[in-house]
């Protein structure tokens, strides 16, 4: 049991990985459904606690580089927008959202753990001893995840998920085909698969489904 979940074989290899201190990278490319981010954000959870990182950072993108600047409302509503798969995650783990991501309520209560950041504005921003989950690895260019992932010192722990069948940019601009291929050759660096859909039957067949 892990946060009250039942863990299958891929989400068990990928707990493992996440929470060895010889992995500093993991990539999963994960079917729609199947729990990558629950797995991500409970496993950065654990470090955080227990593991001596200062804290989670969790990234997503706007898909495209203005996007958060064009929206109507303030920065925070722009940002609340692509927060669900998170705040879902936080749920399924007996998390309280509106107590656990950080803003200045939260820190000032002292019950802020997971950070909340649009790739958009990350330039100059560095991460130190920090767990960094990037979402929707597959929906960022390659000059974008370099951005975020050149942010990160060496003791913070990288954990990139996403799905290559859930492309909503380009496809030829899509970075996390090419990314997996690049990255996994190196050490400390664990490629895992998700591929047991929680959502429905469906999500798999479509998610195989290529016209």
């Amino acid at each position: 049991m892990f946060f009250g979940l039942v863990l299958n074989d891929g989400q068990k290899a990928m707990k493992e990985a996440i929470m060895s201190p010889d992995v500093q990278v993991v990539l999963c490319d994960a079917v729609s459904g199947a729990g990558k981010t629950l797995m991500a954000v409970a496993c950065a959870r654990m470090l955080q606690a227990y593991h001596g990182y200062d804290g989670v950072v969790y990234v997503f993108s706007a898909n495209q580089e203005q996007a958060l600047g064009y929206r109507p409302g303030t920065t925070e509503e722009k940002i609340d927008d692509y927060l669900q798969p998170l705040e879902d995650a936080l749920i399924k783990m007996n998390e309280e959202p509106s107590k656990a991501i950080a803003n200045v309520d939260t820190i000032k209560m002292g019950t802020a753990w997971i950070d909340a950041k649009p790739s958009t504005f990350l330039r100059g921003v560095n991460f130190n001893n920090k767990v960094i989950i990037v979402d929707e690895c597959q929906n960022f260019t390659v000059p974008e995840i370099k951005k975020v992932v050149s942010r990160a010192d060496s003791a913070s722990k990288i954990i990139l998920i996403g799905s290559n069948e859930q492309v909503d940019i380009d496809a030829n601009m899509s970075c996390f085909r090419s990314l997996i291929t690049y990255l996994k050759r190196f050490d400390k660096v664990v490629e895992c698969k998700l591929t047991q859909s929680y959502r429905s039957w469906l999500c798999e067949v479509i998610d195989a489904y290529h016209g």
